[in-house]
């Protein structure tokens, strides 16, 4: 039986001999990966969750047509949750003689219950100061956007109704701001105690009532099984969980990213156990045939080497896991953009997942090299021998990369992505092996016309094919990874970029009266700003589709589908808009009599459209019937007008409409601004830079981070291309020897060494930017959607950038080995 202190002892001296540093080195830099990362999608989560309520304005809250009912705000108060009540409704205000449609809020104290609300007291005053009351009765907050259509300024007076109030804040930043753009009113917030006497809401009056709840998780999922029994059609709960409906394409990508690279970390770190570990009891055949000749048993061989590995296990995934949180402060100053409001803070979630993780990758792939272990013989002290490859072993490494395949899912809930990295790495695997049989094995006949320096080295791998094997496999799949990591990282970053080139649309102006178009678009090209197309507006609702309601099609479903939910913004366009490209159908329809519509791939596909499908539309007391003639993709991220539906040309020319642009307006322009409100009171402007600015931060704190997690991959992968080579470096030294017995000069030698190293590398670097390539290919289009363009010069710079670095390796390492025996 096997005791704490001979394997105290046995790991003592194995340390001391360097034996196990490279597994510990390689077991250690993936963990610590793995901790960051998971360090990483945990502040995500956090700071997603949290910018959800901060958007709501509250944990949860219900909207409702009519007042929230008594019994419900009894049961929150006997959870003891925190709630409030916002009314929202449109009135007309008045001011210096002008009028307004204003989206008014009437709220009281507290508010928010989450998030931010920011008021500035003048209206240069650009921060503003963060209030969580309501304003003092008789006294009312503006958006900027208020002052120049009102010509008023803080402290003058406005009527709402039968009411007036004096101007107190210019509202900077609030809560609760999400939804269509093209329908939002000048916001105004009021005290919700004043809204009585303005005399506004009347019977029929649209009103939405808010009520917002701040509380425990198990409260609010108390409070909505009460709540939930009473919801009406006209009545709907949010969360900060179903609020993060869709993330902007920028984290979505950044985090689809992240478990890639995690995918990838993992099988990395599992090349690299397999083997250190299989180094590992490669150089312990004569200790364990020692073992034997002294009697031990298999059992206390399997004891004394598993407990080894135990040992430097959890010594390596502590340590890992606990890099990976000490990364923290550089993730959060890297991440500044991606997650804002991320702070440091120590969980034991990641933690334990990380060390956990470190286990199992550790005995699922060094459980088969030690068990190979047990068989050897005492006999074996006195003869050479290998680590024999059965079925066994196969049996082993296939349980370990189906279990791999779990931990992949486990991490990434993404089966696509797990089979497309999993089905890749037993490609490449295939790959190699026939590639060898077929370059290397079948091919030896033609060896005499190969020069004689090249000729050992090509014999070399024909002769040891599971050796050269072995090492293909390591050096490629570590390559294969690093590749893929580096490649996409590209990928998406010039992407991103090119989604923001300069003089993207930072203004969208809307509201526009047909007959102001060209009044409007020539004012533009006078001062030189530069447009979009202007496109007509319509606002209708999709009732039915090939003749049934959505209600009856999609029953308690409808309420989840946004498009189905509110008025969509309908519009025509004489030419596909710029940033659409038509995936199905035909954008012109030969019969010039036949209505149809274009719709948007993405709503398509949520309501279960197809070409020739019949919809149809209400469009203020207009029912229009349509045939879908085609379906787009569109890239909502070009920051110009794009619509779910764009319908036949002229289509809806007898239906009042407004008119929509967006413009690019420099910031020593501003002045054009004052002017467009001044020549057209009645238009409406969203100033959307401050969403760029924070894109272009999102995109650079996106590209720190997948450096970041690049360079661990490259550590990893230099330390099993390291042990690629030292698992067969000491059979090459006794080679060596030899032909120098047999009287090979020094410099022939240095071929000889050379020639099978280059050619190793050159293959798994071919393979493996062959791999790389088919890899993100397969995830741009499945997974990212975006078209990706090969890099062809990576067919060239990779194999023979890895055939330099594998020989310069392989020099320097049996250069140390035979100094060191010189040493001794």
């Amino acid at each position: 039986m096997l005791n704490f202190s001979m394997l105290s002892k046995s790991l003592i001296r194995e340390w001391r001999s360097g034996e196990l540093t490279l597994l510990f080195m390689a077991l250690l830099i993936a963990v610590a990966c793995i901790s960051a990362m998971n360090n990483f999608t945990d502040m995500a989560k956090r700071e997603l969750e949290q910018g959800a309520a901060q958007v709501l304005g509250a944990d949860a809250l219900v909207k409702s047509n009519k007042p929230i009912p008594a019994s419900w705000k009894e049961k929150a108060d006997a959870l003891r949750i925190t709630h409030n009540t916002a009314v929202l409704f449109q009135s007309m205000v008045e001011g210096q003689n002008h009028l307004q449609l204003a989206q008014i809020k009437a709220i009281s104290t507290p508010y928010p219950l989450q998030g931010s609300l920011k008021i500035a007291k003048q209206l240069n005053e650009v921060a503003g100061v963060t209030r969580t009351n309501a304003p003092e009765a008789g006294t009312v907050w503006l958006s900027p956007r208020f002052f120049p259509l009102l010509s008023t300024d803080i402290g003058k007076t406005i009527n709402i109704g039968s009411a007036h109030f004096r101007i107190t804040g210019v509202i900077r930043e609030e809560p609760g701001q999400t939804g269509d753009w093209f329908s939002i009113a000048p916001r105004l917030i009021m005290n919700a105690a004043d809204v009585e006497k303005t005399k506004t809401i009347q019977l029929g009056s649209i009103v939405t009532y808010t009520w917002l709840l701040k509380g425990s998780k198990e409260q609010l999922e108390q409070l909505h099984d009460f709540v939930n029994k009473g919801l009406s059609p006209q009545q709907q709960w949010r969360d900060s969980q179903n609020n993060i409906l869709t993330l902007s394409t920028t984290i979505e990508r950044s985090l689809n990213y992240l478990y890639f690279a995690i995918l990838m970390s993992l099988i990395l770190a599992g090349v690299a156990i397999s083997m250190a570990s299989l180094r590992y009891c490669q150089r312990h055949l004569k200790q364990v045939a020692l073992l034997r000749c002294f009697g031990a048993s298999q059992n206390l061989i399997l004891q004394l080497y598993l407990g080894n590995l135990a040992l430097v296990g959890l010594v390596s995934c502590v340590l890992g896991a606990l890099i990976g949180y000490g990364l923290q402060p550089l993730l959060i100053k890297w991440l500044g953009g991606l997650l804002p409001h991320a702070k440091q803070q120590f969980t034991l979630g990641p933690f334990f997942l990380s060390v956990t993780t470190g286990f199992i990758l550790l005995f699922c792939f060094s459980t088969g090299s030690i068990w190979k272990l047990r068989k050897v013989s005492a006999i074996s002290l006195f003869r050479q021998q290998h680590l024999v490859w059965g079925n066994s072993t196969y049996i082993t490494y296939l349980l370990a990369l189906l279990l791999l395949g779990g931990l992949a899912y486990y991490y990434t809930f993404s089966l696509k992505l797990t089979l497309i990295v999993m089905l890749g790495s037993v490609a490449f695997i295939g790959l190699a092996l026939s590639g060898l049989w077929l370059l290397f094995g079948s091919l030896t006949q033609f060896k005499i016309r190969i020069p004689l320096n090249w000729r050992f080295g090509f014999t070399n791998i024909a002769r040891n094919m599971e050796d050269s094997a072995l090492q293909t496999i390591g050096i490629g799949l570590a390559l294969t990874t690093i590749l893929s990591l580096i490649l996409l990282k590209n990928h998406l970053i010039n992407d991103w970029r090119q989604q923001l080139p300069a003089q993207t649309p930072n203004y969208f102006i809307f509201n526009i009266e047909p007959e102001q178009e060209t009044a409007l678009k020539n004012y533009l090209e006078l001062n030189q700003v530069k447009t979009a197309a202007f496109y007509p507006i319509w606002r209708g609702r999709l009732t039915d589709i090939n003749n049934r309601s959505v209600n009856s099609l999609f029953g308690e479903q409808v309420k989840n589908i946004n498009a189905l939910q509110r008025e969509l913004n309908l519009s025509w366009s004489t030419n596909l808009p710029e940033g659409n490209e038509v995936s199905k159908g035909s954008w012109h329809v030969p019969d010039a009599n036949e209505a149809w519509v274009s719709v948007e791939q993405g709503v398509a596909a949520q309501l279960g459209l197809h070409l020739g499908d019949n919809l149809r539309f209400h469009i203020g007391d207009r029912v229009l019937n349509i045939k879908v003639s085609s379906l787009r993709q569109v890239d909502w991220t070009s920051f110009k007008p794009n619509f779910f539906m764009l319908f036949k040309p002229g289509l809806l020319d007898d239906i009042p409409h407004t008119v929509l642009t967006s413009f690019y307006l420099p910031p020593e322009k501003q002045s054009v601004l004052i002017e467009i409100n001044k020549q057209f009171p009645n238009v409406s402007i969203i100033d959307i830079a401050q969403t760029i600015n924070t894109v272009q931060a999102v995109v650079a704190s996106a590209a720190n981070a997948l450096t970041l997690i690049s360079s661990f991959a490259l550590l990893v992968g230099l330390i099993i291309v390291t042990l690629a080579i030292l698992s067969l470096s000491e059979t090459k030294t006794q080679e060596t020897q030899v032909l120098k017995i047999l009287g090979m000069t020094r410099r022939t030698l240095l071929w000889i060494r050379s020639s099978e190293a280059f050619l190793i590398g050159l293959y798994s670097g071919l393979l493996a930017a062959v791999m790389a390539i088919l890899i993100n290919m397969i995830i741009a289009a499945a997974i990212l959607n975006s078209p990706y363009v090969i890099p062809w010069l990576v067919f060239i710079t990779v194999p023979l950038s890895t055939a330099v670095l594998v020989v310069a390796l392989t020099l320097v390492i049996q250069q140390r080995q035979y100094q060191r025996k010189l040493r001794s």
